[in-house]
């Protein structure tokens, strides 16, 4: 028997190559995925220009932070840079959040009317304390009627396929990830992503991936494992020990989106990181009016910390609100990690995105 693990799952070719030479991987309803590896969808993280950067590099897929229904509903355009796609992105989902069937439903129409996603993703495992409390993100899994009507509802609103992204359950006395699951496939999902903690876990202990196991030998849909995949050795791993169709990779990607080409984070060189800082600074400005340098802060930081740079000259650098000033503390710290040409290397990185 071949283990995942002894092969290369997935060609390192971008989608848009890999869809006329090879076959999908799995398929959603009719949407065929090229690609084992997926960015997860987090707010804050996967903005527009951060999922077209893992679209290139090889997500098989990008998915949009929650739309959170209640808000849209309300003020139809407050949420609007997070429908924000471009071509290259698709296939294209995008993830409702929400306590409230119809509302969910009503909403999914009006987005699928203006945007045409390829699919929508319910949220039923984001475990903030505001959103779960409410009986929001995991906090559905308590009701699972109330799953089962949002599936209803929102299969007949929109005429692409529905998924679903969900953990355990509430807490260790619930447990209950293969019924919810077993009603939202029966109501309409066409793909089922299991993170491996529970609601009040949150990001706490070790995701565990037996459940995945679990649902991928029982449900006549693809299910797609998410938890502590941090290198590309731990998704083979995920691969050959679940049999899951993709891996989803959250936090893991955030210091490494190379992880989507299928590349530990040790082998990509700096100057192959400031190319990537430099292009996504630069793309994050449109969709960050009030100044990009806060929001992109995150990201810088997590593309410095295998640097283990001195604290002090970190800080400076992730303290510093000027543009100018930022990107001449960026450069002279690349110059000294060995970045001759730093022209070149921002050129570089510019042309691969470019050359789809």
């Amino acid at each position: 028997m071949t283990h995942i693990a002894d092969a290369d799952p997935i060609p390192e070719e971008n989608h848009q190559s890999r869809s006329s030479n090879f076959s999908p991987a799995f398929t959603i309803g009719s949407l065929p995925i090229y690609g084992q590896l997926i960015l997860a969808p987090m707010d804050g993280i996967s903005d527009p220009p951060f999922r077209l950067i893992t679209r290139r590099l090889g997500s098989a897929l990008s998915l949009s932070e929650f739309i959170n229904t209640l808000d849209f509903s309300v003020q139809k355009h407050f949420q609007q840079s997070r429908f924000a796609f471009q071509p290259q992105d698709r296939p294209f989902g995008i993830q409702l959040l929400d306590n409230d069937p119809q509302r969910m439903a009503d909403s999914a129409g009006e987005i699928y009317a203006n945007y045409k996603p390829d699919f929508f993703d319910i949220n039923l495992g984001c475990a903030t304390t505001r959103i779960a409390s409410r009986g929001a993100g995991v906090g559905l899994m308590r009701t699972p009627e109330m799953v089962a009507q949002i599936f209803q509802l929102v299969s007949r609103a929109v005429p692409v396929p529905l998924t679903a992204k969900m953990r355990l359950g509430w807490d260790e006395d619930s447990l209950n990830y293969r019924e919810v699951a077993e009603i939202a496939v029966a109501n309409g999902a066409q793909a089922i992503t299991l993170h491996g903690r529970t609601g009040k876990m949150a990001y706490r202990g070790k995701a565990r991936w037996e459940p995945i196991a679990e649902l991928k030998a029982h449900l006549p849909v693809p299910v797609i494992g998410n938890g502590d995949v941090t290198t590309p050795a731990l998704a083979r791993q995920m691969l050959t020990e679940t049999g899951c169709d993709a891996v989803m990779v959250g936090r893991g990607a955030k210091a490494n989106p190379w992880i989507f080409s299928w590349r530990d984070r040790t082998d990509v060189t700096p100057a192959e990181v400031y190319g990537l800082i430099c292009y996504q600074y630069r793309a994050m400005q449109p969709y960050y009016p009030n100044g990009a340098v806060l929001p992109f802060r995150k990201f810088l930081k997590a593309y410095l910390e295998p640097y283990a740079l001195p604290k002090s000259r970190l800080q400076a650098i992730l303290t510093t609100k000027r543009e100018s000033q930022l990107f001449k503390r960026i450069d002279h710290l690349f110059l000294d990690l060995g970045v001759l040409n730093l022209n070149a290397a921002r050129e570089s990185f510019d042309k691969y995105m470019q050359n789809w």
